[in-house]
């Protein structure tokens, strides 16, 4: 079991209660851009919103993240101001060392639940190295930006420290992004038991674009899911890879309520501005 040490759990409880807020300087005329990173077989997605403010979700299979993020983010800043792990799969998990190598992350969200993974024992070291202000996600939470709150955790429904799941999957920390005009599910990894959970709770409302879950596998992004959902637009995020991402089923899925599909492996970066 992955040991996570008492002053550390101390420190993360220690923010419970407090919601990301991040103060920002307006820039005129620049606009917010969503990029879906294309890094292969995972997942990186990064908010760029006006005053050199970023918001980094999951950090793709390896440190070539960094390469990635020097794309996009201006040399002279270092600073992420929010980064969130879905969970503690490779796949999004990875890119996270060489980040906190690279950038000063000033405030972190996971869900902190065990996973036996001497990479995820590396990431969590890192993560106390690093020094951001960390935070344990619970439906509910609330990043703000500025006076506009951008974006909300949708699951899981409690706080997961120290948990053990028979699927990490269930651990899946979903999100709804609102830039005010598009709003953006954010599924990471999320298979159809979290899918249902989300439909019972009545957390989805039509939505614009879906990152769709778990790359495109058979395992989530049902037509249940997709008629709750009702998004014009999905995204996703897959590389080479033998599982058969994304599989027939859920293109079809997509295909057959119009939603308009867009694939890292086919376009590379995808963004919104």
């Amino acid at each position: 079991m992955i040991n996570i040490s008492k002053k550390f759990i101390l420190g993360v409880l220690a923010f419970l209660a407090i919601l990301v807020f991040i103060a920002v300087y307006q820039k005129t005329g620049q606009k917010p851009e969503v990029v879906f990173l294309d890094v292969g077989q995972g997942d990186a997605m990064l908010v760029i919103l006006p005053g050199d403010t970023q918001i980094l979700i999951d950090g793709g299979p390896s440190n070539k993240i960094s390469a990635k993020l020097s794309k996009y983010l201006p040399f002279y800043d270092k600073d992420i101001e929010l980064a969130i792990l879905t969970h503690p799969h490779a796949d999004h998990l990875t890119g996270f060392i060489s980040v906190f190598k690279d950038y000063n992350v000033k405030n972190f969200i996971w869900s902190g639940a065990n996973y036996e993974s001497r990479l995820y024992s590396n990431f969590i070291e890192a993560l106390k190295q690093e020094g951001s202000n960390v935070y344990l996600a619970k439906a509910g939470d609330i990043v703000s930006y500025g006076n506009q709150q951008i974006l909300k955790i949708l699951y899981p429904p409690e706080i997961l420290l120290g948990k053990s799941f028979k699927s990490i999957h269930e651990s899946n920390i979903v999100s709804e992004l609102d830039l005010g005009n598009k709003k953006f599910l954010l599924m990471g990894d999320a298979e159809e038991v979290v899918e249902y959970r989300l439909i019972t709770s009545n957390v989805i409302s039509n939505i614009d674009i879906l990152k769709v879950g778990h790359h495109g596998s058979k395992t989530s992004t049902s037509q249940n899911f997709l008629q709750t959902a009702k998004p014009e637009e999905a995204v996703i995020q897959v590389g080479r890879n033998s599982y058969g991402h994304p599989t027939p089923l859920v293109l079809d899925n997509l295909f057959k309520i119009g939603v308009k599909i867009f694939r890292t492996d086919q376009m590379g970066d995808i963004i919104y501005r």
